[in-house]
């Protein structure tokens, strides 16, 4: 902005002032693109696994407000949120476009296409179109996001603890609070240790998120 407003002033030809807010467009575009990417990232880091809780036709999965509670608190940390802007049946295809943005300005689009299913008993048409639209929804948000639904267990199973690394990290968000020693015995009592340094690696995304909360 700057050298624009020095331009301006200096009477720069309207030629050449396009060419220069062209390129102030494309970098802050750039720039945009690397936070966004920053920002993917960072939450794949620390995105948990979403427990596969809820049931349909004796087969188990993580339905969308399940994964959309799960991770909406991390996303908007991040910068993060996801719109979706059309849905559409035609010719027995349910099509789902919707957008993955960051604050500064940078977004992805999602689509999906999912056949419509057979309807069950007792379920009529829109209720038919709901469930592939949820089905889609579903599927394009973990795409883009790479989150992953199951057991988290592998780490507990093998008695796998934090980092050093990751240790130091809680301990630095402990530090800040007033309450400290009580946070820390509230945070143990969750996570059914003694320590912090016995506590599972499986645990410490989800303690590095009640923590930045907290504070």
């Amino acid at each position: 902005m700057p050298i624009i407003n020095q331009a301006v002033t200096n009477g720069i030809d309207p030629a050449a002032l396009r060419e220069l807010l062209a390129v102030r467009r494309e970098w802050e575009a750039d720039e945009a693109r690397k936070a966004f990417n920053h920002a993917l990232a960072d939450f794949q880091r620390e995105a948990p696994i979403v427990e596969k809780a809820d049931d349909a036709h004796g087969k188990k999965y993580a339905a969308l407000d399940r994964i959309w509670r799960t991770i909406r608190p991390l996303l908007t940390e991040k910068g993060l949120s996801v719109t979706w802007h059309v849905t559409a049946i035609q010719d027995g295809v349910c099509h789902i476009e919707g957008e993955l943005s960051h604050r500064d300005g940078h977004s992805v689009t999602l689509k999906r296409d999912v056949p419509l299913p057979d309807i069950i008993r007792g379920q009529n048409a829109a209720q038919q179109a709901g469930s592939a639209e949820t089905y889609g929804k579903r599927y394009a948000l973990c795409a883009a996001l790479g989150i992953v639904t199951g057991e988290d267990d592998d780490a507990s199973k093998c008695g796998q603890t934090i980092s050093a690394r990751q240790m130091g990290e809680l301990d630095e968000l402990l530090v800040k609070m007033d309450d400290r020693d009580k946070v820390l015995t509230d945070l143990l009592d969750w996570a059914g240790v003694d320590s912090l340094e016995d506590l599972p690696a499986s645990k410490f995304s989800a303690s590095l998120r009640a923590l930045k909360a907290k504070i």
